[in-house]
């Protein structure tokens, strides 16, 4: 290998470190780490004369269709939204994702999936004992202003999501651990899956909590011959969560208040009564608009046409919900292409956990679900710390595999 090559493969790495451990944290750090990564990655794939043949098996890939339909729906909705440019900007953002998976893809080899996933966990074991920090600092009557939630760089509710990711990501690892792994590397993933888990309950994000169960679920269901040490997880994940719900007695409002909403459809909690009139909005706007919608990112722009005397006093940019929030944006042109992209990715996964059963594909298969259950009060998808994190599951799972699976 030469200099050039050495210097170029290690930015290309650097890059991918710099991805895993940014994407708990900062939009703007995980996005300059992306483009440092193509950037390498075409630098290197051109010098190797290989740029071409790359290009041709991305548009041969299993995801490549299913993307271009998602891109193509975004596209026409932007075209006829009411307001045509706040919906091409939107699609920026699309097109990112998919260069995002692409890259991604491309530059994650299975001999760095180990390092750069230790990249990755450091991170989530940072975030997570910065983010109870901060809720053990907002105890009330010490600091009575403050959100009694762990929160770290962002908002709780981002927060509880990305770390439920980081959680599933690392029971997946100590699940399929191997005989030859070290102590001390079995000890350190104990200690942030423990980390991470207490976050995730401490963020009080119901969508996380409903998500990291699908993902459990799932784990349990497609790891048959792991399945007395899943259970072994499992309890200690249930005392983990019961010690920690004692130092954050809000918590247990937190479920009364989902059991309560599912079994009478009201509820005293405001949080979820904003969120129940954002969905009736939302139906609204896709019965009014059911082909195309209103447009990408035009929610908030023709809020009081359909609903002039607001919620709560203010008019809202997000439906808390990805399907019912593309469906008024988009129609059904829009939802059908989200969810064929949906199914297409999880698909894939499954594919590759049942090729190459391993950590890493067991991740991709159960992360997915996670995310698609936690985008039912979010729109998730939409943000880059969760749909970048997922992508990545994506990658680690293709290169554990050995390859990236080709259609015809």
């Amino acid at each position: 290998m030469s200099n050039t090559e050495k210097i170029i493969d290690g930015l290309k790495l650097a890059g991918l470190c710099l991805f895993a451990f940014s994407v708990v944290f900062s939009v703007s750090a995980v996005q300059a780490a992306l483009f440092l990564v193509l950037a390498a990655l075409l630098a290197g794939k051109y010098r190797d004369g290989t740029l071409s043949a790359e290009i041709k098996g991305l548009v041969r890939h299993p995801l490549f269709i299913p993307w271009a339909v998602y891109l193509g729906a975004c596209l026409l909705a932007a075209s006829l939204a009411f307001f045509p440019k706040k919906g091409f900007s939107q699609l920026n953002s699309d097109f990112l994702k998919y260069v995002c998976l692409a890259t991604l893809l491309l530059a994650v080899k299975k001999d760095r999936v180990p390092l750069i996933s230790r990249f990755y966990t450091s991170a989530a074991l940072f975030s997570a004992v910065i983010g109870i920090y901060k809720m053990l600092q907002a105890v009330p009557g010490v600091s009575p202003n403050s959100d009694f939630r762990a929160r770290a760089f962002m908002n709780p509710v981002r927060y509880g999501e990305i770390m439920a990711i980081a959680t599933l990501f690392i029971l997946a690892k100590l699940l399929l651990s191997k005989k030859e792994d070290s102590r001390a590397e079995k000890a350190f993933y104990a200690v942030a899956g423990a980390a991470s888990f207490a976050a995730v309950i401490l963020s009080q994000t119901r969508g996380a909590y409903l998500g990291l169960f699908a993902g459990l679920g799932c784990m349990f269901l497609f790891s048959k011959g792991a399945r007395l040490r899943m259970a072994g997880l499992l309890l200690a994940l249930l005392l983990i969560g019961g010690a920690t719900m004692r130092f954050n007695p809000a918590l247990s409002q937190r479920f009364t208040s989902m059991a309560e909403t599912a079994s009478s459809g009201s509820t005293s909690d405001e949080a979820i009564n904003i969120r129940l009139d954002l969905w009736r909005l939302g139906a609204k706007m896709f019965l009014t608009h059911p082909i195309v919608g209103v447009g990408p990112d035009n929610v908030k722009p023709v809020f009081t046409k359909f609903k002039p005397d607001l919620i709560f006093g203010t008019t809202w940019g997000s439906l808390h919900n990805l399907y019912l929030h593309q469906a008024a944006e988009r129609g059904l042109v829009g939802l059908g292409a989200l969810l064929f992209l949906f199914l297409a990715m999880f698909v894939f996964a499954l594919q590759l956990f049942r090729a190459a059963p391993g950590p890493f594909t067991l991740w991709a298969a159960c992360v997915l679900p996670a995310h698609y259950v936690m985008n039912i009060t979010e729109i998730s998808f939409q943000h880059v710390h969760t749909s970048f994190a997922v992508f990545m599951a994506l990658a680690f799972a293709s290169a554990y595999s050995k390859g990236i699976p080709e259609t015809n």
